[in-house]
C-alpha cells in the first residue's frame, strides 16, 4: 500500500470536491496477481486469455476525512472450447481475481470483504461473460455449494445457473464462485459452463481451484 498527500481537487478523483481548500491524503492499494498453476491449467485443457490490470479509484469517508483511494485489482482469465451438438462452442471459462484488503484508520473499505456468494457471482458472471459465445449468462440462481480448500483455507463454493442465449436457443450455465483472504488479498475463483456437461467439467474447475497461486506460490 503507498500512500501520499495531494489536493483533492487537482487529483480529480473525488467528484463533487473542487478546489484545493484543504489537502487530503491519497491511499493506493495494488494486489498481488492470482492465477491457476500452468500444469493444472494444461491438465484441464484450459487456454489462458492473459491478465489485466482493474483501477477503480473512489473516494471513502475514514475517520471523518473524505480520503482518495485508488484500487490496482488483477484478473487472470482462461476459456476451453467444448462441442454442443456438433458445435464447437467458447462455452466454458474460469478466472482468478485478486483485489488489496483497504484496510485504512481500522476499517476494511473493499466491498469484496463481505460481498455474499451471490455478490460475488455477479462479479464473476461480468467477467465471463465476454470469454462466452452469446449473451448472459442471465438470471443466476444458487442450485447448490460445495466445499473445497483454495491456498490452503477450507472455503465454500457457491453454485448458480443462468441463461446463456445463443443463435440456436438458450442453455443453462453453471457458474461456480468462491472467496478466500489470502495475505492481505481477496481472491475470487470463478468457473463457467454448460450445465449439461457438469459431469465432464466440475472436476476440470475443482482442479483449478484448488491449483490456485499468489504471492509466494506464484
Amino acid at each position: 500500500m503507498r500512500r501520499r498527500e495531494l489536493c483533492a481537487g487537482a487529483a480529480g478523483l473525488a467528484v463533487g470536491l473542487a478546489g484545493c481548500a484543504a489537502t487530503q491524503e491519497e491511499f493506493e492499494f495494488e494486489s498481488t496477481p492470482a492465477t491457476f498453476a500452468d500444469e493444472a491449467v494444461t491438465d484441464a485443457d484450459y487456454e489462458p486469455q492473459g491478465t489485466e490490470e482493474i483501477v477503480v479509484e473512489r473516494t471513502v469517508d475514514a475517520g471523518g476525512i473524505e480520503r482518495d483511494v485508488t484500487v490496482i485489482n488483477h484478473s487472470a482469465e482462461y476459456t476451453r472450447e467444448v462441442t454442443l451438438a456438433g458445435t464447437p462452442r467458447s462455452l466454458v471459462a474460469a478466472v482468478a481475481f485478486s483485489s488489496p484488503s483497504m484496510t485504512i484508520v481500522g476499517r476494511e473499505f473493499n466491498p469484496i470483504a463481505d460481498e455474499s456468494r451471490r455478490e460475488l457471482a455477479g462479479r464473476m458472471r461480468d467477467r465471463v461473460a465476454d470469454r462466452l459465445d452469446g449473451e448472459g449468462p442471465d438470471g443466476l440462481a444458487a442450485v447448490g455449494e460445495r466445499d473445497a480448500t483454495v491456498l490452503g483455507a477450507a472455503t465454500t463454493v457457491g453454485v448458480f445457473e443462468g441463461t446463456v442465449t445463443l443463435e440456436d436457443g438458450e442453455r443453462q450455465l453453471r457458474l461456480l464462485v468462491t472467496r478466500v483472504k489470502d495475505d492481505q488479498d481477496f481472491v475470487v475463483t470463478g468457473a463457467a459452463y454448460p450445465a449439461e456437461l457438469a459431469d465432464e467439467e466440475r472436476p476440470r474447475v475443482e482442479a483449478l481451484f484448488g491449483a490456485v497461486e499468489h504471492g509466494d506460490e506464484n
